[in-house]
């Protein structure tokens, strides 16, 4: 697509409305929505208001057109800022993200949600002389109230070409902030940025909303990732870049390609590197290219050291042994994975949790190797979700979503758990497999940044990206 000129004169604000994920990572996302309307649409008038960072509100000022992103455990923030801005001036507000992608309902009071990928859709959106229902109608991948109703209209197709959309405007947030050194990835401090060098994973595990969003797995071409990665560590002057994707190392022809660009950039020289991988696609050859790439750490979703929950959560791709050749793989190499386990899943008994437990125990001294335990969340679109709603388990109540290890047990009192396991003993287990990440912190000195949640399996991403 080549680019156009609207000159629609429209003031657009794009809001990153909450810190509940990660108050170090650039909401990518955003970004690349605004490159997207700057490049082929010619929108220059695109500010960002961004809670990481700032106070949103206080900073709010009026404006044409507000598009506010969000993943599910963050709608509650998205929905009271909404009702921030409609209090202040009649103001359209659009909702994009994760959420709505996969619960596709519009809360109040949200005048339109963009279903899906959110680049082109909102520079159609951004296009139009007004948002009457006639000119919605037109446009592919949302919703919108008319009257009473929520009307729905045809879904809109994938962008099959991701080297189709420009770098990310990075420079529309606060750079300042986002560079100063910060401690995003294991063991490592320096200046750091997060990157997208794919969107979607080719598995479809039942707790992960990943393929609901975004459908297939794609990925930007290896010129185009190394081209980016130049770009952070010359112009940003950043040390560590941190590979954000849901599976870095899904196509294994790319990353070797991705490998030899690096290589020849020089990067290893420049920066570090953290990414995603999984057990069951982990060789010799591709910790190799991650060697040799400057990948010091990696995170993978190991979810269970029980076969049998893993033959259910992850379909039958993953088994306990290939967990464990992926920590002898990652202690060869040098390369500290860490591996996060999901508790409290559907089915899953005292003798489920207990295995999951030793497996953490059998790794106890291994600097190679760090356990991080995540509760099962549910998330709209996912079999979890089918099951928690056939249930009457009120995981619609996003306010009462608990994903980490609570000091206290009464934190879990009215979470939406799955487990049927009694909540003390639940919460027993439960601390028994944080106690192994603290171990592990005390005596390797892995320290994650304070808000970082590491590589949680299922975990949402947040309009087009992140």
């Amino acid at each position: 697509m080549e680019p156009h000129k609207f000159l629609t004169g429209k003031h657009l604000t794009l809001v990153y409305a909450s810190q509940g994920f990660c108050s170090g990572i650039l909401p990518l996302g955003l970004a690349s929505i605004s490159a997207y309307l700057k490049y082929y649409g010619g929108f220059a008038d695109i500010s960002v208001l961004d809670a990481n960072c700032q106070d949103i509100y206080k900073d709010f000022v009026p404006t044409d057109v507000v598009g506010i992103t969000s993943v599910t455990q963050d709608i509650e923030n998205a929905t009271r800022f909404a009702r921030y801005v409609k209090a202040q001036a009649d103001i359209p507000v659009i909702l994009g993200g994760v959420h709505i992608s996969t619960l596709r309902q519009l809360p109040e009071p949200f005048d339109i949600g963009v279903i899906g990928e959110g680049e082109v859709t909102m520079l159609e959106l951004m296009s139009l002389p007004d948002f009457t229902p006639c000119n919605l109608r037109k446009v592919r991948g949302i919703c919108f109230r008319d009257g009473g109703e929520v009307v729905f209209t045809e879904p809109r197709e994938l962008i099959e070409d991701l080297d189709t959309i420009p770098l990310p405007d990075r420079e529309l947030f606060n750079l300042a902030y986002y560079l100063k050194p910060r401690n995003l990835i294991p063991y490592y401090t320096g200046r750091t940025l997060t990157m997208l060098s794919s969107r979607g994973c080719p598995f479809n595990c039942r707790f992960c909303s990943t393929k609901v969003h975004w459908k297939k797995f794609r990925a930007f071409s290896a010129e185009r990732v190394v081209a980016e990665m130049e770009l952070l560590a010359i112009k940003y002057k950043v040390e560590i870049i941190h590979i954000f994707d849901d599976l870095f190392i899904a196509d294994k022809k790319r990353l070797q390609a991705i490998g030899k660009l690096v290589q020849k950039a020089e990067l290893p020289r420049k920066v570090k590197f953290m990414c995603l991988v999984c057990s069951d696609m982990v060789d010799d050859t591709v910790m190799s290219i991650l060697r040799d790439m400057n990948v010091v750490a990696t995170g993978a979703g190991m979810e269970s050291g029980s076969d049998r929950m893993l033959r259910y959560l992850k379909r039958d791709t993953t088994t306990v042994q290939m967990n464990r050749n992926l920590i002898d793989l990652s202690t060869r190499y040098g390369i500290p994975v860490m591996g996060s386990f999901m508790i409290g899943n559907p089915g899953e008994t005292m003798r489920d949790l207990q295995y999951t437990h030793k497996f953490m125990l059998d790794y106890r001294d291994n600097k190679y190797f760090t356990p991080l335990t995540y509760i099962s969340t549910t998330f709209p679109g996912t079999e979890f979700w089918d099951y928690a709603m056939k249930r009457n388990i009120p995981v619609d109540d996003y306010k009462r979503i608990v994903m980490d290890i609570p000091s206290d047990i009464n934190a879990l009192k009215d979470a939406p758990l799955l487990t049927d396991i009694p909540l003390m003993d639940f919460y027993d287990i439960a601390w028994k497999c944080q106690e192994e990440t603290l171990y592990k912190q005390r005596v390797f000195g892995n320290q994650f940044g304070q808000d970082e949640r590491g590589p949680s399996g299922g975990a949402e991403r947040s309009l087009g990206g992140e």
